[in-house]
This record gives structure tokens, sequence and C-alpha cells, in this order.
């Protein structure tokens, strides 16, 4: 028992520390889209291939580069928080750390941002033919690949489905402060509402960046005090804690 206990606050630890590193990564991305490139939109794969000639890595960003890196830090993160509500719901939050898993591995395998990088470094050197040939295919990926669009809507959906499962455990077990589960649904369900209305109302895109700010600055909140909180159990699980258990 003790070995286990030692075990899950590294991983707290290790998940506290990822919740600030996906934190100052998603900062990243709202100060990378205020610079020039950062809020343009793209209409067209040939506007596309223009940007990936111009600044490869804002191109990169506009097509997910960022989400992908945060991802790779949240996973730690999920695992930890699943960790830190095994004992007094160990279904349902197994199976919240498995909606996440399955977001996560549909979200990397539709991102096509390596994909266009190597497609526009061909278009770059083609003949016409072959420039003709590379736009049709990038349309398939773009259609694939492209943010709050119906190609990357279900990693998106089942992720925020996630989110919200992860907040309401945390009301129920309360391992965590109960304002941390509140944040947690208010934030993903509008950034759910978010989704919804990009990926397949188009029309009122400009009205769902309101969700999509709430929702956004909801989560930061979130995932620092989850951050926060995954630090403080790390150090509780040792000290007078351990002596308890390795009594038991």
């Amino acid at each position: 028992m003790k070995t286990e206990v030692q075990q899950w606050k590294v991983f707290y630890r290790i998940g506290g520390i990822a919740a600030f590193l996906a934190l100052l990564t998603m900062l990243m991305e709202i100060f990378l889209t205020a610079m020039p490139d950062g809020a343009r939109e793209v209409h067209t794969i040939t506007e596309l291939f223009d940007m990936y000639d111009r600044n490869w890595f804002m191109a990169m960003r506009y097509m997910g580069l960022i989400n992908i890196i945060a991802s790779c830090f949240l996973i730690p993160v999920y695992y930890a928080t699943f960790g830190l509500h095994r004992e007094k719901l160990p279904v349902i939050s197994g199976f919240a750390l498995l909606l996440m898993i399955i977001s996560y591995a549909i979200f990397f395998a539709d991102n096509t941002s390596f994909a266009f990088l190597d497609m526009a470094r061909k278009y770059a050197d083609a003949n016409e033919s072959d420039k003709i040939l590379l736009i049709a295919a990038g349309e398939a990926l773009f259609a694939k690949g492209a943010s709050h669009t119906p190609g990357t809507f279900p990693g998106f959906f089942i992720g925020q489905i996630g989110g919200i499962l992860f907040s309401i455990i945390m009301l129920k077990a309360r391992v965590l402060k109960r304002y941390v589960g509140i944040i947690g649904v208010f934030g993903f369900s509008f950034l759910l509402i978010f989704e919804i209305i990009s990926s397949f109302i188009r029309s009122f895109y400009d009205e769902a960046m309101i969700f999509a700010m709430i929702g956004g600055i909801s989560t930061l909140v979130w995932f620092a005090l989850l951050g926060s909180g995954l630090l403080k159990h790390s150090k509780k699980h040792s000290g007078i804690d351990q002596t308890k258990e390795a009594k038991e």
C-alpha cells in the first residue's frame, strides 16, 4: 500500500506540473492569436499554402499545432485526476478518463498540420498540373483537420463531455474544493455550445465567440485550480499519511 501511495504521489506532482504547462501553452495560443497572422482567416487552400510559405509556424498553429502540444500535457493531468478520485468514484472516473483518451486519439488522428507542412513545400515547387492535384488533396485534408468544423467536431465533443463529467465527479467526491467542479461544468458546457454552433451553424460563428470566451476563461481557471489541487495532494500523501498507511 505504501508503494502505491508513493506512486500516486509522483503522478499527482506530474499532473500538477503538466496542468500549469498546459495552461502556459493555452496562454501562448491566445498571445499568438493576437499577432498579425494569428487572427487571419483562411478561405481557400491556396491561402493556406501561402501562409505556410510565409510563416510555417503560424500556419501550423492555425491548423491546431498548439492544441496538440497542450493535449500532450493534459494526458497526465487527466490520469492524475482519475487517480485522485479512484477510491470514491472508481467506475465513473475511469469512464471519464476513457472519454478523454478517445477524444485525444481522434484529435491527434484528425490533425493535419504536419501533413500540410509537407504538402505546402511540394506546392511551392510544383508545376501547374501538380498544383491542381495538391489543391484537391488539400481540400480533403482541410475538411478533415480544420478546427471548429464538422471534421474535428467528434474529438472536441467527446473531450468537452469528458471535461463536464470530470467536473461532476469533483462535485460529488469533494476531494477538491466544490467550486472547482462548478467552474469546470460551467466552462466545458460553454465550450461545448461553441463547438456545436461553430461546427454546424457557421452563420452564427461571431455570436458564438462569446461562448468561447467565457468557456475558455473558465477552463483556464479550472486547470489552474486543478493543477494546484494535484500539487497539494502530492504533498498530502506524504509524512503523516504515509506513516498511517505503513501501520495499516
